[in-house]
């Protein structure tokens, strides 16, 4: 909008203070950030020097305080000493976790440094008085220990340190010393009791061998063994040819005679006896298949019976009947010869029948006889069985007496080796201990480094100073800058009026009619004038304004009185209203009474134009408050007030209303909704910004129409952007430029 100042955006960066606005994205630190927060520091120089005295003087009270300190260090080099067989190692002295670590907190220990202290020779009380710490630390990864001691005295430091160091050599030494000595006490103990346990192990051994007669026990043991297998072998053979009698019954009772006489003819020399290897092989109870026939025919193979008169009868029965056929083919069989034949062969059948029976009863007889045998070997079986486990228990028993014996012998043997070696290894050290290099007295104090600490003092003090002056821009928010006028409160930007030392005593100093017509203050009036009179501004038209602001204080009514002023030295006719009837204060300005006013014409006591004052400036009248009111906010809504904004639109060519603060008073929303223009006044710097924009929301929910805002009060070394200083600083470059030739003069 032409005739309103709107600067440019600044640059922004990472790390931008509040208030300044967004850069775009990507854009390079550059030297105008760094003038930005330059800026920002010397705004508040004041504070960071602050802080630096601060930090100083406390540094120096304390440097004061401190006592001076030394520090020596001694310092222990570990390496492995000579190659220990392994055989000779101890390993149960070996420590677990990180050596050097371990060795660390050895040093640490009370034990070692109380008598390291007893070796310095000074008295404990001395010794703790002198003595600050004591630290023990690896040096890097290095095989070395640093033993630093800082105390008050030089001579003690190294003297401690050199008796830490000192008094671990010795406690290692004397650890595996003793270490070695308890181990040979333990052994030898445990060698003793072993001696006396092989001793009584060995007396049991003998009184068993003379109670059992060991030498026999094994000769014993095979005999046993050779009669079990025997016996067992015959045990089978006598039950695999019972099962086999007893497998041919039904097939006897089946069979003719003259098969069952043939089966049982032919005597043969009993299995059993006879040592038959087919029949021999056969073990008890085992499933082994023997290729035997079977039925009559198979006894007779076996010879199970031996008796072979059957088998002539048997011929002589076999020629009868051959006979006996020839005979019926010539003669009947009633005839003699027929019968003696048929009686003959009646006889031989009896004579087979006898036969038959015989050889049955020996085959029974035989059955039986093998079952007796059987059970006879069984019994002969199950005594030798008893006696091999007999033997075989007291063998075991043996064994077990004699392992017994062994395992005391090896065991003794064990540690009689060990205490040998002992006795060896006690000479070589497995790990070499040396002192590199002794502490050595301090010539100066270690601490305190004054030097050093005043420097860093002076770094932290500076560093505290700069962390509050942007802690305290980031967390300030009040309006600082122009450009956040339209970004934060979207309110077209009438111009910035620049801080002046005004005279509080003296308020006719503060009109515009009074200031130098060449400084900066002069000319933001008049460039404020001209963003209300430009023809393309909306206030132009506008015959009635009001000018207000959030709180109280921010310079609404200078800036009221100086805009009324400069519209009237630019030839308007101006009537200037003192909305504020709490405290309104216009008429000092000009050096005139309140007298009646503004209460007054709203209250109908009075008529506008009898309490309209003139001032001593042409185009310029004056309504001021009048007396205060106890209801001011209702009075505003009466009628008169509108008839007196039609008065003034009548007689004057610009209404302007020096409004209460909208947030102070509740008459500001009301007569702001009642004129056609509205200019909020903002102090840069002070005002919070959410407080002004919820004044402008009040403004505008009670349809005010806000047309422009005025940055009051910038002090342009506040500011933090350079280009101030190009835009505005013109005002500043005059109003110093005054002074100067003031001062020269």
């Amino acid at each position: 909008m032409k005739g309103i100042i709107e600067p440019p955006s600044p640059p922004h960066a990472a790390g931008q203070v509040p208030g300044q606005s967004p850069a775009p994205a990507g854009k390079p630190f550059d030297i105008v950030m760094l003038k930005q927060y330059l800026h920002i520091v010397i705004k508040r120089i004041w504070l960071i020097a602050l802080c630096f005295v601060v930090a100083e003087a406390v540094m120096v009270v304390m440097l004061m305080r401190q006592e001076d300190t030394y520090s020596s260090t001694a310092t222990l080099m570990f390496s492995e000493g000579l190659p220990i067989p392994a055989q000779l190692q101890t390993r149960e002295t070996r420590t677990m976790g990180d050596y050097i670590a371990t060795q660390q907190r050895i040093i640490e220990t009370k034990v070692i440094q109380k008598r390291a202290m007893d070796r310095t020779g000074y008295s404990p009380a001395d010794a703790r008085r002198l003595l600050i710490r004591a630290s023990v630390a690896p040096v890097g990864k290095t095989s070395i220990l640093a033993i630093t001691v800082k105390s008050r005295d030089p001579v003690f430091s190294a003297a401690y340190a050199n008796a830490l160091a000192e008094e671990y050599i010795d406690s290692k030494a004397e650890e595996r010393i003793g270490t070695s000595e308890s181990t040979v006490i333990g052994l030898t103990r445990q060698a003793d009791r072993l001696r006396e346990e092989l001793r009584r192990a060995d007396e049991k051994v003998l009184a068993f061998k003379k109670d059992n007669r060991v030498i026999a026990i094994r000769e014993r043991g095979n005999i046993a063994a050779e009669y079990l297998a025997k016996l067992s072998s015959r045990a089978a053979a006598y039950r695999t040819e019972r099962m086999l009698l007893e497998a041919e019954q039904p097939l006897i009772s089946d069979a003719s005679d003259e098969i069952v006489l043939a089966a049982l003819s032919s005597p043969q020399p009993s299995m059993a006896m006879s040592g038959t290897p087919a029949i021999a092989d056969l073990a008890a109870g085992t499933n082994i298949a023997v290729a035997v026939p079977h039925g009559p025919a198979g006894l007779l193979e076996r010879g199970v019976v031996s008796q072979p008169g059957w088998q002539g009868l048997r011929r002589e029965k076999a020629r009868m009947e051959s006979e006996l056929a020839e005979l019926r083919t010539k003669f009947r069989d009633a005839h003699p010869v027929i019968q003696q034949y048929l009686a003959r062969l009646k006889e031989v059948d009896r004579q087979i029948d006898v036969e038959l029976k015989f050889a049955l009863s020996q085959y029974y007889a035989n059955l039986e006889a093998l079952a007796i045998k059987e059970e006879a070997v069984r019994r002969v079986e199950k005594e030798w069985e008893e006696e091999a486990l007999r033997v075989a228990r007291k063998s075991h028993e043996y064994e077990n007496l004699q392992r017994n014996v062994e395992r005391l012998q090896s065991l003794y043997d064990l540690i009689f080796n060990r205490l040998k070696e002992l006795d060896i290894s006690i000479g070589i050290e497995p790990e070499s201990v040396r002192i590199m290099e002794r502490a050595q007295a301090a010539s100066s104090p270690d601490q305190p480094r004054r030097l050093k600490n005043i420097f860093m003092a002076a770094l932290i003090g500076l560093g505290a100073g700069l962390a509050l002056v942007f802690g305290i821009e980031y967390i300030d928010d009040s309006l600082r800058y122009p450009e956040e006028i339209t970004r934060d409160l979207h309110l077209p930007f009438f111009g910035v009026v620049p801080s002046a030392a005004w005279d509080a005593e003296d308020m006719r100093s503060h009109l515009l009619s009074n200031i130098d017509q060449k400084s900066g203050l002069a000319e933001s009036y008049r460039n404020i004038r001209s963003s209300i009179v430009s023809p393309a501004a909306p206030a132009r038209v506008m015959k009635t304004l009001a000018i207000t602001s959030a709180v109280p204080r921010e310079g609404k009514t200078t800036s009221a009185v100086n805009v009324a002023l400069s519209l009237a030295m630019a030839g308007e006719k101006i009537l200037l209203i003192d909305g504020d009837m709490r405290r309104g204060e216009l008429h000092k300005y000009f050096g005139l009474e309140a007298g009646k006013g503004l209460s007054d014409v709203l209250q109908g006591q009075a008529k506008a134009e009898a309490v309209i004052q003139r001032t001593s400036y042409s185009n310029l009248d004056l309504l001021a408050t009048g007396d205060f009111p106890e209801h001011p906010a209702e009075l505003v809504l009466h009628p008169e007030f509108r008839k007196l904004l039609e008065y003034g639109q009548r007689t004057y060519d610009r209404v302007i209303i020096d409004c209460p603060p909208v947030m102070a008073v509740s008459e500001a929303g009301i007569l702001t909704s009642q004129v056609e223009g509205v200019i909020f006044v903002v102090w840069a710097g002070k005002t919070s910004r959410k407080l002004t924009q919820l004044a402008v929301q009040v403004l505008k929910q009670r349809g005010a129409n806000i047309v422009g805002c005025i940055l009051n009060n910038l002090e342009f070394g506040r500011v933090g952007y350079y280009y101030y200083s190009t835009y505005y600083g013109y005002y500043d470059y005059e109003y110093l430029y005054e002074h100067q030739h003031e001062d020269k003069s």
